[in-house]
This record gives structure tokens, C-alpha cells and sequence, in this order.
């Protein structure tokens, strides 16, 4: 039993094959390329709600996948994969929102690599605080933003507001005031 267990932890650490990579980078483009909107047609509220379907099955297809993924290999961490893999990982992970409980299991694995610098503080901060706002928790990083009626962005619930910027500094991310201004232009 114990030596079950043993190749049970290894498996972790195995690295993503290279069809396994492919299969991500080409489900990384089509997560992009499905949130891009014609700008002449988002004033339709039918089209809006059409490509918002359109990328949530989209998002449950690929989470499928990538459930099997880490089932199977674990987080792809950037020392065995590369950083792209573990980029695209993480993006598609990030949008499982409709299977909070395998973001969850995804973010406690990514807690692990961060302590080995196995993969990247930001794209933790990310996923940290989208499960929070995913469970309707406070977030620490201010990543997740919330929209007012007339389309201004500002963070989701933040823990402990007055040390946000250093919390975001600590994970490579840039001030609050400046990231807000990308989201308000």
C-alpha cells in the first residue's frame, strides 16, 4: 500500500507530453480567439449572449481535458514543462469557473510549485482570487474586477485593502491604481 502511494505522489512531477502540449496550446487559442468581439455587433444583446454560450462550452469542453491532465500528471509546473505549458494550464484553469472544486485542487497544487518556484506568482495571485470571488470570499490581490451600470471597472471584495499593493508587489503585479487604468480607458 505504501509503495502504491509512493508513485502515486511522483506522478506530479511527470512531464506533459508533446501531444499533451499541443493539445494545450491549441485550446489556449481557441479560449482567445472565442473572446474576441466584433465591436460593431456587442450592442446586440443577442450576439452578446451567443458568444458568452459560445465560450462557456468552450471552457467546459476544455476543462475536461485538462481535468484528465492533471489528474494524470499533475500541475504542469515550468521546471518539467516549460513556461508556456504551465501558462496555458493555468488560463484554462482560470476559466473552469463553472468547476470551482477542481479550481481549487489546481490552485492548492500551484501553492506547492510556488514554494519550489515551479510557477509563476502571478498566475497563482489570479486563480487565488478568482476562486475567492468564485465562492463569493474577499480577495487579496485585487484581480478580479466587478462592472458598475455604466461599464467602470473596479476590484471585487478585497481583503485588508490597505496592504493590497504590497500583497500585489510580493506577486509581481503591478499597483492597483495602474491596473485599474488598463480596465478604464
Amino acid at each position: 500500500m505504501l509503495a502504491l502511494f509512493a508513485f502515486t505522489a511522483c506522478k506530479t512531477d511527470l512531464p506533459y507530453t508533446e501531444s499533451m502540449k499541443a493539445v494545450l496550446k491549441q485550446m489556449y487559442t481557441n479560449d482567445q480567439i472565442a473572446q474576441v468581439y466584433d465591436i460593431k455587433k456587442i450592442e446586440r444583446k443577442s450576439y452578446s449572449d451567443s458568444m458568452e454560450n459560445e465560450f462557456n462550452l468552450l471552457c467546459k469542453k476544455n476543462t475536461k481535458v485538462i481535468k484528465q491532465y492533471f489528474k494524470e500528471y499533475g500541475f504542469p509546473g515550468i521546471k518539467e514543462n516549460g513556461e508556456d505549458t504551465s501558462i496555458r494550464f493555468w488560463l484554462i484553469t482560470q476559466h473552469s469557473d463553472h468547476d470551482v472544486a477542481f479550481q481549487q485542487k489546481v490552485l492548492k497544487a500551484m501553492k506547492k510549485a510556488l514554494k519550489q518556484n515551479n510557477c509563476i506568482p502571478r498566475n497563482y495571485a489570479f486563480l487565488y482570487d478568482r476562486v475567492q470571488k468564485n465562492l463569493n470570499n474577499p480577495q487579496l490581490y485585487g484581480t478580479q474586477m466587478v462592472w458598475d451600470s455604466l461599464g467602470k471597472h473596479s476590484p471585487f471584495m478585497v481583503k485588508d485593502p490597505d496592504n493590497l499593493n504590497n500583497r500585489r508587489k510580493a506577486m509581481g503585479l503591478e499597483k492597483i491604481e495602474d491596473y485599474l487604468n488598463g480596465f478604464n480607458y
